[in-house]
């Protein structure tokens, strides 16, 4: 089993190439399973809507424990029973580091510890989709704001500067222009899943 896990900010179009990849895989004749974070399971999903809601105000440490509560969830009942040749992850622990640890300026060890208490495995290969926030906010223009994505510019691109900074040190991230083309993306991506 490989896990793919992408990541990046709002707007810089993970499902398109999620949906992308999946069709790529099963074309050629694998299993592939897809999943979204924060959800994916029925607690996931209940969890989600919490963190989602834009009427309810959230600590920042309550948001977190949040995200490892739903991602805890997906972890043991889908993710380390999985058979299946490839899992795609719609955000994994990684976004927890760039939104609560670099956006939200939480204790970064603290949030490893997470990952370890949750017995979260690593990804084989995790796809950074990168984009300036005002162009990746144009993109979503005509959608309604949830609570998380209300946070404004300057946490935005703290994230995005988190998620590059963890780029730099985890050499299975790799980053790709967002800006680019939907499939010229596509081929980028499907490159680095050959690869494995």
């Amino acid at each position: 089993m490989k896990i793919i896990s992408f990541e990046g900010i709002e707007g810089v179009g993970k499902s398109t190439q999620i949906d992308l990849l999946h069709d790529y895989l099963l074309n050629a004749g694998k299993s592939v399973k897809k999943f979204r974070e924060p959800g994916s399971t029925i607690p996931s999903e209940k969890i989600r809507n919490i963190l989602l809601d834009a009427n309810l105000t959230l600590t920042s440490q309550t948001e977190l424990l949040l995200m490892y509560a739903s991602r805890s969830e997906l972890v043991a009942n889908e993710i380390l029973s999985n058979q299946h040749d490839f899992i795609l992850l719609d955000r994994y622990f990684d976004a927890s580091m760039a939104y609560q640890g670099y956006g939200r300026n939480l204790n970064k060890d603290f949030i490893n510890s997470l990952k370890t208490f949750i017995n979260a495995p690593d990804p084989d290969l995790t796809i950074l989709l990168d984009i300036d926030p005002i162009k990746g906010f144009e993109r979503k223009s005509g959608d309604s704001m949830d609570r998380i994505e209300s946070s404004g510019l300057k946490f935005f691109n703290d994230v995005r500067n988190g998620y590059l900074e963890l780029a730099n040190q985890y050499p299975r991230i790799k980053c790709i222009d967002a800006e680019k083309d939907a499939n010229t993306i596509s081929l980028e991506i499907i490159n680095l899943v050959e690869s494995l």
